[in-house]
């Protein structure tokens, strides 16, 4: 009988040294942040009877290209192949397929963290007489915005102290140490936008267009346990 009235006292005062008077509160941010980098695809395409002189002059045009945009000193400028195909162009003619020879093309991409040359760079391939291009994109780096993330997760945190102060105090309590946290969605930036394909004059004596990049937004929340003293 002694030893089940023992029990039973340390159950209920284990139970007890269990109760932790807490809160719980989502502390939130969001931010508005400038997109740090550009990208846009040249494409040297040739139509010729002979596919081994379509090939030749796409790939002249290419490499002349691709010269001349190492020229230009634009900051953090990276060029990377993006494709290569030689294929027979046909068209209906007469009830049948006529061949109208062959065609090779070459594409380019040109990325910089230089977004306001981009128009520049595009001046540049029409001038040396690449007439397709396209995927024009304003975007947000990986680097940046790991950064933002990072400094928006310090805000909800703050955002979150705040939040639970004002309620304990408001109840006459005083707010303890933290003793969980939980890191809620984020909602990445959206992307910018994308414009598909332009066709450019060779001769093209128009000026370039200085390119500028929308703002993307972060948004993430974090949930905050703390005890109550």
């Amino acid at each position: 009988m002694k030893i089940l009235i023992l029990a039973l006292i340390f159950s209920k005062s284990v139970l007890a040294s269990e109760v932790v008077n807490k809160v719980t509160v989502s502390g939130e941010c969001t931010l508005e942040t400038t997109p740090d980098r550009g990208s846009v695809t040249f494409v040297s395409s040739h139509l010729e009877p002979l596919a081994k002189t379509a090939i030749t002059k796409s790939t002249e045009l290419y490499e002349k290209l691709r010269t001349e945009l190492k020229k230009t000193g634009v900051k953090n400028l990276e060029l990377a192949s993006t494709e290569y195909s030689v294929q027979e162009r046909k068209e209906w003619e007469n009830n049948k397929a006529v061949s109208k020879g062959f065609e090779a093309r070459l594409g380019l991409k040109a990325t910089t963290t230089d977004i306001a040359a981009m128009g520049d760079l595009m001046a540049l391939a029409a001038k040396v007489g690449v007439k397709e291009t396209h995927s024009l994109q304003i975007t947000l780096s990986e680097v940046k915005s790991l950064e933002e993330k990072k400094k928006c997760l310090s805000i909800a945190a703050q955002n979150a102290k705040e939040k639970a102060e004002t309620l304990v105090k408001s109840l006459g309590a005083k707010l303890g140490k933290v003793t969980h946290i939980v890191e809620g969605g984020i909602a990445p930036p959206a992307p910018g936008p994308i414009f598909e394909k332009a066709m450019m004059r060779a001769d093209s004596s128009a000026g370039a267009p200085v390119m500028e990049g929308q703002k993307q937004t972060i948004h993430l929340s974090v949930d905050v346990t703390f005890a109550i003293e």
